[in-house]
């Protein structure tokens, strides 16, 4: 708690303002629905316990061959994460400087994965932008500063689709290029470069990062990849009215198509793919695949 005004002033930080896609639709239907009333309630409680700092932690990091190497105690952001959410964004920002940025944002973009990933599982996508610069961010919830503005700009007109992209003045602080293995850090298994030029994650690539795990068996992976298709499949289906929702999750479907999953990956059908007929549903030809393919395993035993 400041108690004197003279203690505030702006720090570098890295900040990320992630945002719900969907929001105002998922709230009009929550009110015609218990269930999924209760589902918001605790998709948002989810993201409120990030408000403490000792949930940011370094499980996802612990594991990474580059980071052990490094000494896994750089890449801790417990106490220098502040955390905001508010109805359907969140804000987080951790202090950095020079000597230890490309430690902080992995462990933040892991962290971010995470999130992402539960909440996908839960029918929830999410949006945002990831950069650096000044900013003051209170645990009181206070937050100002060119940073903020930045990321949510990055948010609003460059994102576009589900997935959280970073600046380029962040970018320009990493370590590219990556000449060689002993030069990577956990981030860079995360980052990708989209083919419209941004760089950045989505949701599902948490799945193919920690699919050797602890966090992921095979078990587990199969459950959590069915629910990210259902997810994608749902959209697709009820997207009849927006174009650009629909859109949205066709993206989806393509970057789910380029996931690297070891075990078998079930594929989302297109609409009557080997299918004769004039259906308009997606879920038609991945129920009918679906339910032959649990067929023949059954047959088989």
């Amino acid at each position: 708690m400041i108690t004197n005004i003279s203690e505030v002033s702006y720090d570098d930080r890295i900040v990320a303002f992630v945002d719900i896609l969907g929001f105002k639709d998922i709230i009009r239907k929550s009110e015609r629905s218990l269930t999924k009333l209760q589902f918001l309630y605790q998709a948002l409680e989810f993201l409120k316990r990030r408000e403490s700092s000792n949930n940011w932690s370094l499980q996802l990091i612990e594991i990474e061959e580059c980071a052990q190497k490094r000494g896994v105690e750089n890449f801790d952001i417990c106490g220098l994460t502040v955390c905001t959410c508010f109805s359907d964004s969140i804000v987080v920002s951790v202090k950095y400087d020079k000597s230890n940025i490309n430690e902080l944002t992995s462990t933040l973009i892991a962290n971010l994965s995470y999130i992402g990933a539960v909440l996908m599982t839960k029918g929830i996508l999410l949006r945002g932008g990831l950069t650096i610069g000044k900013l003051i961010h209170m645990d009181n919830g206070i937050i100002m500063g060119q940073a903020l503005i930045d990321a949510h700009n990055l948010e609003t007109t460059s994102a576009k689709y589900p997935r959280i992209i970073i600046s380029d003045k962040l970018i320009q602080q990493l370590n590219y290029p990556i000449e060689t293995k002993k030069n990577s850090y956990p981030y860079h298994q995360y980052l990708y470069r989209f083919e419209d030029g941004c760089v950045g994650f989505h949701q599902m690539i948490y799945f193919q990062v920690l699919q050797n795990s602890s966090f992921l068996n095979k078990t587990r992976l199969k459950k959590e990849l069915k629910k990210i298709r259902k997810t994608i499949i749902n959209g697709l289906d009820d997207s009849f009215e927006n174009s650009e929702i629909h859109a949205k999750y066709q993206w989806l479907k393509k970057e789910y198509d380029k996931l690297i999953i070891f075990e078998e990956k079930e594929k989302i059908y297109e609409i009557n793919e080997g299918l004769s007929g004039g259906n308009i549903h997606y879920s038609y030809s991945n129920d009918f695949y679906e339910s032959r393919n649990t067929n023949n395993k059954n047959a088989s035993r």
